[in-house]
């Protein structure tokens, strides 16, 4: 079951979902919550993936700095790093998505399935297809929430409790 407006406010008020937004009337939509960027990465080098993690390593992570309080990138791949903190209780997943305004100006979002019980400020996967001038604290994608039928094992993952905000590498603590 997707959670509507009314429910996600509720577990927001309990500090569920997500934490740290800058204008909850404007972020909390009928069916999720909209993301904001408040740091920009570029990506460089080889990343590895293996079946057992063992031998995975993720490129090198470089700051992109704003000026005058945004950011004009180029096509490539970025991650943005949100502002807001995800808490997820042992019984909502969450998925990301873009909103329809940044693939209208080349910003695609690309994200995978935010496992039960996983709490971090993470990153936003993008690819820019043309150029575009992002500004901090822009609404680039929405995070919806679906009730599992009932809790599950939480995420005990290497990224829990991140704070990509804090760090500037995904992993470190």
């Amino acid at each position: 079951m997707l959670l509507t407006h009314e429910e996600i406010k509720e577990y927001i008020k309990k500090g569920l979902l997500v934490q740290d937004l800058i204008d909850k009337k404007v972020q909390i939509q009928q069916c999720g919550v909209d993301i904001t960027a408040g740091k920009v990465f570029g990506l460089k080098g080889t990343g590895v993936l293996d079946f057992s993690n063992e031998k995975r390593k993720l490129p090198e992570y470089k700051e992109i700095e704003p000026e005058n309080d945004s950011w004009h990138l180029n096509p490539g791949v970025y991650h943005l790093v949100m502002n807001e903190r995800i808490v997820l209780p042992n019984n909502i997943a969450g998925l990301l998505l873009p909103r329809s305004s940044a693939l209208t100006c080349g910003l695609e979002v690309h994200t995978a399935v935010w496992d039960p019980g996983y709490t971090g400020r993470s990153f936003i996967h993008a690819s820019v297809v043309r150029d575009i001038i992002l500004y901090k604290n822009a609404r680039v994608a929405q995070m919806i929430f679906f009730m599992l039928a009932k809790p599950t094992k939480p995420y005990d993952g290497k990224y829990k409790g991140e704070d990509l905000l804090e760090n500037k590498k995904r992993g470190l603590l």
